[in-house]
């Protein structure tokens, strides 16, 4: 059975993972993952507003906040896609993702784990994954 924050972190440590190759690559290698970082944050973004995001009122928490950043990550995320060899305006876009998914780790998730069934947990993992699928 999945864990619909397993599932999540995996994609937030993907992200993370992504981006020490970004800052190491050169050239065209360096494009070629800033196209892929930008494809990673939009469908990861879509995905939590399709399925966790739904809930979070259910959890005591708003979701409201998480909504904005992600506009304001989708925008920057926007601007490096028209920008994607301009490093500068790619690494604003993951390092704004990436302080935004450490938030919600360490200050949202253990509000969720109390609250979130097993199975419960499943269902939102598959539909995070499904929300994921249909925006890349």
């Amino acid at each position: 059975m999945s864990d619909v924050l397993a599932t999540i972190k995996a994609d937030h440590d993907n992200v993370k993972s992504l981006f020490g190759k970004y800052k190491a690559a050169t050239g065209s290698e360096k494009v070629t993952l800033a196209l892929t970082l930008i494809s990673e944050m939009k469908a990861h973004s879509a995905a939590e507003d399709a399925s966790i995001y739904a809930d979070y009122s259910k959890f005591g928490l708003n979701a409201a906040s998480n909504k904005q950043e992600h506009a304001e990550i989708n925008k920057l995320v926007a601007d490096a896609a028209a920008a994607s060899s301009n490093d500068a305006v790619v690494t604003k876009a993951v390092t704004t993702f990436i302080a935004h998914s450490d938030e919600e780790e360490s200050q949202q998730w253990p509000a969720i784990k109390a609250k979130l069934s097993a199975s419960e947990s499943a269902t939102l993992a598959t539909q995070f994954v499904s929300a994921k699928k249909s925006v890349a």
